[in-house]
């Protein structure tokens, strides 16, 4: 990868909690399974909230991945994009999402703000039990959260291959 990408996708969860691991499955699944061009950085972000920051940046692009309360049906896949981000996030809805928001809370206060951010969310049906897979229901929208992604990613000059 080189040294400092322009675009980065950050994958946030908790892959130990059913579907609240979405976004960490699919950076791990994009990053084995497809070659970018340029290149581009895959942050398996987990709930690391501010040790992110140094993934934004004035001159970056960033595709955050994660399970979101949309409060609408279970596997629904939603993008937001820029401010509408911050005004969608509930901290209810995992632990790490008040983390997501003081990040970009953070990264605006110290010019670190993105030039662009866009969350590809997917509504989740189960984050109650600890387990390491994602429900049936998640599992069967899985290819259309990458096809999201990549589809995101081409919008931004992004051209992908798979391996």
């Amino acid at each position: 990868m080189s040294s400092n990408p322009e675009v980065v996708v950050i994958g946030l969860g908790n892959i130990l909690m059913e579907d609240e691991g979405v976004g960490v499955h699919a950076v791990r699944h994009l990053e084995d399974k497809y070659r970018f061009n340029p290149e581009i950085e895959i942050v398996d972000g987990g709930t690391s909230g501010l040790d992110l920051l140094p993934f934004f940046g004035p001159e970056k692009s960033i595709l955050l991945i994660d399970a979101v309360n949309f409060n609408m049906e279970p596997g629904t896949v939603a993008s937001l994009e820029d401010d509408a981000i911050l005004a969608q996030l509930d901290p209810k809805i995992s632990l790490h999402h008040l983390g997501l928001s003081d990040l970009i809370s953070i990264s605006e206060l110290t010019d670190r703000k993105a030039k662009k951010m866009t969350l590809l969310g997917i509504q989740p049906e189960s984050m109650d039990n600890l387990d390491l897979e994602m429900t049936d229901t998640i599992k069967g929208i899985f290819d259309k959260v990458i096809q999201n992604a990549l589809r995101i990613l081409n919008e931004w000059g992004i051209d992908s291959q798979k391996k």
